[in-house]
């Protein structure tokens, strides 16, 4: 399968440092996945925008979503935000397959949730409409329809796959909280970009009172980099490249996890921080936004442990904070070190994550399995 990427010029072939920041690499005279690039970021970011003031929306009125089958709410912001970024993606790259989180057998059954899905869509792409000409546009409920079912994709080890969380944390986006609108580009089972919009994420989680709202993207050997979503989108070599801190020792780093207890086990987590003699105040947040404070150094450790020794995760929940963390500087992997798998489909064949600086990493493993066991023999105990 033929990827479409732009040539580079000659001169372009040097690497070159701007403002401290790493060049994109230009291989065998291509910048790679530069459109996928920026087609995952105009559209995370257009998704972004209308699922914010959905978001804001329902917080207001403390409303809650309609009950799905593993009992997450669903709501008009699932819907929509699959479906713009399904057929923008469509559009650009027809024979690209998408893994996404929802299918259209609701809407169609409900036609007052399908207008408002298609309301809420007009309005983002009239507040968006400078990005218009870039973004594929959905104008009757057949093509939303048609979009959101797009994301049938099984997964697998070949071709190019677009992994998409329309809403990740949907009990934050329920609370005007933080949630994710998450996206990734798997090629041959390897994460090649990601993208995740984050409305509510503090620029500075230790200074809330300096503004919300973050755009952050990954390319692989290009690094990772943060930018305000809420302004107009930059390339990355002008964009501020981030990095994890590899520097902390255990007693004063600082540790990110989940704010449902039904996503991962918080008494294992609890044994592991003191064995590790971690000291410092988690930070709770919700959503693959843990990914985005690791990568941009507001911690280092993030920790998701199993509740259910048969459960395992989806690949939309880790696939683009998977790559952001590894062109931060970190490691992620299972918890027992393994790396994880984005090729096996629709779910990871692993148990748990852990995400860290490289620094730690190593140490955190070794500690899960003196717990647990080098096997997980002893998991069952915790959970």
């Amino acid at each position: 399968m033929q990827y479409s990427v732009p040539v580079c010029t000659p001169s372009q072939l040097r690497v070159v440092q701007v403002r401290e920041k790493k060049a994109l690499h230009c291989v065998q005279g291509k910048i790679m996945f530069s459109r996928e690039v920026k087609l995952a970021q105009l559209a995370v970011k257009r998704a972004s925008l209308l699922t914010k003031r959905i978001s804001d929306e329902i917080a207001a009125r403390t409303v809650g979503g309609i009950a799905k089958a593993d009992d997450s709410p669903v709501t008009v912001g699932d819907f929509a935000a699959q479906s713009i970024i399904i057929n923008s993606i469509k559009k650009a790259f027809p024979n690209d397959e998408v893994v996404g989180e929802e299918d259209s057998e609701m809407l169609k059954k409900d036609p007052k949730l399908a207008q408002k899905v298609l309301e809420e869509i007009k309005w983002v792409q009239e507040q968006d409409k400078a990005n218009n000409g870039s973004l594929s546009l959905l104008n009757s409920l057949d093509e939303v329809c048609d979009a959101i079912d797009g994301g049938n994709s099984k997964g697998g080890r070949q071709g190019r796959i677009w992994a998409l969380d329309p809403i990740d944390g949907t009990k934050g986006f329920l609370r005007g909280d933080q949630f994710a609108v998450c996206l990734a580009l798997i090629v041959d089972g390897v994460v090649k970009v990601g993208v995740i919009g984050c409305p509510n994420l503090p620029f500075d989680l230790q200074d809330k009172s300096k503004g919300k709202g973050g755009l952050f993207t990954a390319a692989e050997g290009l690094g990772s980099y943060y930018q305000n979503l809420f302004e107009e989108i930059l390339p990355l070599e002008s964009s501020r490249r981030i990095t994890m801190n590899n520097s902390l020792s255990f007693d004063k780093c600082r540790v990110c996890e989940g704010v449902e207890k039904g996503h991962s086990s918080h008494g294992l987590q609890g044994l592991i921080k003191e064995k590790l003699q971690i000291k410092t105040k988690s930070a709770n947040l919700d959503s693959q936004a843990k990914y985005c404070a690791l990568s941009r150094g507001d911690a280092e450790i993030y920790l998701r442990l199993p509740k259910d020794v048969k459960y395992r995760e989806k690949i939309w929940d880790h696939a683009a904070g998977n790559i952001l963390i590894k062109e931060s500087g970190g490691i992620v992997s299972d918890i027992y070190g393994n790396q994880l798998d984005f090729g096996n489909g629709r779910e990871l064949n692993s148990q748990g994550i852990i995400a860290a600086s490289k620094n730690l990493h190593g140490d955190i493993i070794t500690a899960v399995k003196s717990i647990i066991g080098e096997r997980g023999q002893d998991l069952e105990k915790y959970i």
